[in-house]
């Protein structure tokens, strides 16, 4: 068996935007034995619990682990923040392959959110995949949002998933012709 300390820095790069930009771990993830795969489950549920990191939480969803449920729940109790919840649950969501407390959760933090950046606009794509109609039909509402990212953000999600552009009854518009 491999060294587990090296692996878990293998799979958890330093939380810099060098480290981590563009960064994958599905490989080494795919490479594990299965007492590997145990033994790094369990270091990075002992890491979630000690550090709010997304990727940690990104990863054990990947690697579809019920055992950091508890852990992952914390994660999202602990959120003060609508974006957060909404970016928790939809981990839950994932991990449990849909649940309608956690789509109760995150619709109801999306209903408080305040867009200030247009940037927070990429929240669409973790609401996208609760795959909720009324998630949906709120997101529409983002079409012709004053800032320009949460508009073309609202259009990607919902046009990705077959939806056209309500301003536009013609053929839908693929995702590359949004940003244009």
């Amino acid at each position: 068996m491999r060294d587990i300390e090296k692996l878990i820095k293998e799979i958890i790069p330093p939380p810099t935007r060098e480290e981590r930009e563009g960064f994958t771990n599905d490989k080494i993830i795919a490479g594990l034995n299965k007492e590997e795969f145990l033994a790094v489950e369990k270091r990075l549920i002992e890491e979630l619990e000690e550090k709010n990191d997304l990727l940690i939480g990104q990863t054990l969803v990947g690697m579809e682990s019920e055992n950091a449920l508890p852990v992952l729940k914390k994660r999202l109790e602990k959120k003060d923040s609508h974006f957060g919840k909404i970016t928790w649950a939809t981990l839950i969501n994932e991990l449990k392959k849909g649940d309608s407390e956690m789509e109760k959760i995150a619709f109801e933090a999306f209903e408080k959110l305040e867009f200030i950046y247009a940037v927070q606009g990429c929240i669409f794509m973790d609401l996208i995949k609760f795959k909720s109609p009324r998630i949906n039909k709120r997101i529409e509402k983002f079409i012709d949002h004053k800032y320009d990212l949460v508009a073309i953000h609202a259009k990607t999600v919902l046009n990705y998933n077959g939806y056209a552009d309500s301003y536009n009854n013609s053929e839908p518009k693929k995702w590359w012709e949004v940003w244009k």
